[in-house]
């Protein structure tokens, strides 16, 4: 008895050992799984900031081709998801940034909380955690999917969004439970990461969708090499004999190597941003006399007028205009190159109150009272004056959500009966600028945005 006593003890003795190797097994593989995700968090952020550099450029891409991008309903279309999409960046931005400051006041990071469910899961259970996502990423789904045009490219599948979301192995699981609760701080953040990483990649995808439409498209281009390489669907593979070897000079023995003057004319010209109605600059800083060493014809017929080393012109309509360049130093004269511009409408100015402080909704009497006029601004070509003139607008006083006074301003600077409108204001009264009519050096005459404000003190 005793001898089989003995043999229950060690037997259950190795059991016990045997099942506690085995969770610590568990453990060990669950932890090594869990630290790797810190380094795909890393590699997110990495690709993230890389995309980022891509959306900048093409962002100033599309603002300095808004006029021609504006044409096209399918680019417009495009340019509203990007929109709404960096409102969405903004919102998981912020959620990011709640968990973090959230580590930061328990004076803990990440790294020690990798393995941890608790505080995750109750900072992101708050009003400013997956809550506020959870809305965002499901209205932002349902924008796109009504939208005019769109991609073919869909966050819905690779977030996913789905309220309930089926498992590899057949289980229904609320959208939030998915993917953020009950699971480690390293899984939940990971999710985040990924989700802000989609939401850049698809506006970069929508941002030069919307450019593709006028033109534009994803290149590699090199100083030392003519070829361009444009990023589409199939790449086309240049034979070995077509590639520049190291060392290998550019130019092909059939091309013509050109002087300064051709250098200098594609140094110093300028065919961006090119608008009607303003003294557009077209040759900088060029050192070479028009009429003796090069001539421009440009069609429909404009003039180029000499104004020190710069060569300046006005364009009356919009639309398309041929350049061409003839080299004047040789009998007969020899055509240099051919360049069509588009010369844009005149973009919508920015209207403002003209002083300091008055740059927010909300602003102190005293503020308003020591502003003078109306103020209408560009910001293009660098221009240093407004080409044009604040013909009149109505000024609107609001006073316990009832309009209380309204009066009739005509050109920029405040006359008597706005002033007197000024001096009534009362803390909590909104005021607003409305119907300001603006005439343009082109001819045209717009209608800015209403500016308003609150009064504050």
């Amino acid at each position: 008895m005793a001898e089989g006593h003995v043999d229950v003890k060690r037997y259950q003795i190795i059991s016990l050992l045997y099942i506690v190797f085995i969770c610590f097994s568990v453990i060990n593989i669950k932890i090594s799984v869990l630290d790797s995700n810190i380094y795909t968090i890393k590699s997110f952020q990495s690709i993230e900031k890389e995309e980022l550099k891509k959306v900048a450029i093409s962002n100033k891409i599309i603002n300095d081709n808004l006029p021609q991008i504006n044409k096209s309903p399918k680019a417009v279309s495009y340019l509203k998801i990007r929109t709404r999409l960096m409102d969405s960046y903004a919102i998981i931005n912020s959620v990011l940034k709640h968990v973090d400051d959230e580590f930061v006041k328990e004076k803990t990071d990440i790294s020690k909380q990798f393995n941890s469910r608790n505080l995750i899961e109750e900072i992101l259970k708050s009003d400013k955690g997956v809550k506020l996502l959870d809305k965002d990423l499901f209205e932002l789904s349902d924008f796109i999917k009504k939208a005019s045009f769109k991609l073919d490219a869909s966050l819905d599948e690779v977030i996913p969004l789905k309220k309930t979301v089926t498992t590899i192995k057949g289980k229904q699981e609320d959208w939030q439970y998915y993917l953020f609760f009950h699971k480690p701080t390293a899984i939940s953040y990971m999710q985040l990461e990924r989700i802000k990483l989609l939401i850049t990649k698809t506006q970069l995808l929508y941002q030069e969708a919307a450019l593709a439409e006028i033109g534009y498209m994803p290149t590699y281009f090199s100083q030392f090499n003519p070829k361009l390489y444009v990023l589409k669907a199939s790449v086309k593979e240049y034979k070995e004999e077509d590639i520049i070897k190291p060392g290998q000079k550019v130019v092909n023995i059939t091309d013509e190597v050109y002087d300064d003057l051709f250098k200098k004319i594609l140094s110093s010209l300028h065919t961006e941003n090119i608008f009607v109605g303003l003294n557009n600059t077209l040759l900088n800083d060029f050192d070479f006399t028009m009429g003796r060493d090069f001539d421009v014809d440009i069609s429909p017929k404009v003039n180029l007028v000499k104004s020190d080393k710069n060569y300046r012109v006005v364009f009356n309509k919009t639309g398309d205009y041929l350049l061409r360049f003839y080299d004047l130093r040789h009998d007969p004269r020899k055509i240099l190159f051919e360049k069509r511009i588009v010369v844009n409408p005149i973009p919508d100015p920015i209207v403002h109150v003209k002083g300091d402080n008055l740059n927010s909704y909300a602003i102190s009497v005293k503020d308003l009272l020591g502003s003078e006029r109306l103020e209408a601004s560009l910001q293009i070509n660098n221009l240093n004056f407004f080409p044009g003139r604040i013909n009149s607008y109505k000024v609107i006083r609001i006073h316990n959500g009832k309009e209380e006074e309204s009066v009739s301003n005509y050109g920029e600077l405040f006359q008597s009966t706005t002033q007197k409108v000024l001096g009534a204001l009362k803390k909590n009264d909104l005021l607003i600028f409305d119907n300001v009519n603006i005439s343009l050096v082109d001819g045209s005459t717009r209608t800015s945005a209403p500016i308003i404000y609150k009064i504050i003190d």
